[in-house]
């Protein structure tokens, strides 16, 4: 309720300056362009609809990852967790757990350290197998939730450009006869519009492309964990996960 409330408020208020201030940001030379109750109403106003669609853990979790770590980034640890994944698996088959034991996971995902205790203490591949389905389904569902708020800039913000312009051309019919006050309102309708498209496609298009390139390469972390566990559950050689992760096949002597 407080997120609508607050979304609610801010898409009124972004309203309320359309209205009253659309005078305001015509001025001369290069700072035309700069119209700050158009830019108000194309950057509080989609933020504001985002309020009132989600909640406040789908908004934090869609900053978290907008913020965080790049797709490029988490796609490099993927290919070293599964360069170490193929070395504890070759160590797995000759020490048993005590290969899983003391092992170095400084900087690896947390599932995968879960999934390394989670064996180390001896509980089942087929029990630990589970749990992390069940983990990823979670974040499959938390990120295509941050992906669907990022669905909804995209598309609402030239919407409300669009909103911004038919509010100025009702300004504009409504002053014909004060020729003062075409400019202002012109400026209105033209340039809501365009900070509209321009903010869809600044800043909640690469967000929309972030999250689509993260869902698609922390679910692939996900799964080649899996792969992994099903490799060790069903006792098949350690060179079939490195050939479907295709890294090098190692082969480590025993101590």
């Amino acid at each position: 309720m407080i997120t609508r409330a607050l979304g609610l408020l801010g898409l009124g208020a972004s309203l309320w300056v359309i209205y009253e201030f659309e005078g305001w940001g015509a001025g001369s030379s290069s700072f035309r362009l700069l119209h700050w109750p158009a830019m108000v109403l194309t950057t509080l106003g989609p933020i504001s609809l985002v309020f009132v669609c989600f909640d406040r853990q789908a908004l934090f979790y869609l900053a978290k990852v907008a913020f965080g770590p790049s797709a490029e980034s988490r796609q490099r640890r993927c290919w070293r967790e599964a360069k170490l994944l193929q070395q504890l698996g070759n160590r797995f088959y000759k020490q048993g757990v005590l290969a899983l034991e003391n092992v170095n996971l400084k900087g690896a995902s947390d599932f995968l350290a879960k999934t390394i205790d989670r064996l180390a203490i001896k509980m089942p591949a087929k029990d630990v197998y589970e749990l992390l389905i069940l983990e990823r389904d979670r974040v499959r569902n938390r990120l295509i939730q941050s992906l669907n708020v990022a669905n909804i800039g995209v598309r609402v913000t030239p919407s409300l450009g669009m909103l911004g312009t038919i509010l100025g051309m009702v300004r504009l019919l409504a002053v014909l006869d004060d020729p003062t006050h075409l400019g202002a309102n012109m400026s209105l309708a033209l340039l809501t519009t365009f900070f509209g498209l321009f903010f869809s496609l600044i800043v909640w298009t690469p967000v929309q492309q972030k999250l689509e390139r993260l869902l698609d390469v922390e679910l692939d972390g996900y799964d080649q964990t899996l792969a992994w566990l099903e490799t060790l559950e069903k006792r098949k050689p350690i060179m079939y996960f490195a050939e479907s992760r295709d890294i090098p096949t190692i082969v480590e002597q025993a101590a």
